[in-house]
């Protein structure tokens, strides 16, 4: 699989087919939050990256196999920096029969032709991380050419134009978007927009910086009830994924951690190998230097080596 991911385990999206349409770490945004790490290639100039036809054949070859709930636009950086992401949607609905989902950072949909392009897929999840310039450029670290105010007016417009489902997600990290005042700040924004649902999430895999310190479920519940929405706390999604055939184990493996760090029960749960499996597997990856090890929360999580 080269554009393809998973299915993983997503805490919003249940087994979710991911497409990642970018060359890696190219993204508009450096958070300190970042699964990946750091953003080797901040960008803000959309291009056609990969052969979109080859990126299609290969999504409907795997959704078909897979089934999966979702075929959803994530990956290794922001998706509508692909000039092809509106031409995938509407043909990977077209041809593959399975609901789109694009995970968005928010940061291009001031540009009226990205709005346009993702309106086609059945859920669209922007973040809204940031209320302040102050606190987006700590936190999301932006490209210099990116403007705070225009950003946001971006996202307001879209989720008033957009159809489908909307569900803003906010990643809370500890000392820096999680104040009474940035929550104020956060509610007078979505007081403008249209919405299905609004996310709370926080750091939940190894981040780019180690001052990104999630908060608790319980400082979480607290902040939900300041919101003047209906919000959901994101929780680890638990469902078991149907066991496969060995072959193939640790090239499978290898491109889930590519694209996002795992532990071997995200693993066993996303791709159907269990530890037995996993684990022998793993330990060859890192004996070879493809893979490596780290600690978050007390968890062991692999990622790829780049």
């Amino acid at each position: 699989m080269v554009y393809t991911y998973g299915p993983v385990p997503s805490r919003r999206l249940g087994l979710s087919l991911g497409v990642d349409v970018l060359p890696y770490k190219t993204c508009s945004l450096d958070c300190i939050y970042c699964q990946l790490g750091r953003t080797s290639n901040l960008a803000v100039e959309r291009n056609s990256f990969f052969p979109r036809e080859e990126i299609l054949a290969e999504v409907i070859t795997v959704a078909s196999e897979t089934n999966p709930a979702y075929v959803t636009f994530s990956g290794s950086g922001e998706p509508t920096l692909n000039s092809d992401t509106g031409w995938l949607i509407r043909e990977i609905k077209s041809k593959s029969g399975r609901p789109v989902a694009v995970l968005t950072n928010s940061s291009l949909l001031w540009m009226p032709e990205v709005r346009e392009e993702i309106k086609p897929a059945d859920l669209v999840v922007p973040s809204l991380d940031a209320a302040t310039e102050e606190v987006w450029k700590k936190l999301n670290r932006p490209h210099p050419d990116l403007d705070f105010s225009k950003v946001i007016e971006g996202l307001i417009d879209f989720s008033n134009e957009y159809a489908g489902q909307l569900w803003v997600e906010i990643l809370m990290v500890k000392g820096m978007n999680d104040s009474a005042e940035h929550v104020k700040a956060l509610n007078r924004i979505l007081a403008r927009m249209r919405f299905d649902k609004v996310q709370l999430n926080t750091v939940v895999r190894p981040p780019s910086e180690e001052s990104a310190l999630a908060l608790s479920y319980e400082e979480l519940r607290a902040i939900s009830k300041e919101l003047s929405v209906n919000t959901e706390i994101i929780v680890p999604y638990r469902k078991k994924g149907k066991q496969v055939s060995a072959h193939g184990d640790r090239e499978r493996i290898l491109a889930a951690i590519a694209r996002r760090p795992m532990t071997v029960k995200q693993i066993e749960q996303s791709l159907g190998i269990p530890p037995e499996r996993s684990k022998p597997a793993l330990e060859a990856l890192v004996a070879e230097g493809k893979a490596k090890p780290s600690i978050h929360e007390g968890e062991t999580f692999y990622e790829a080596v780049r």
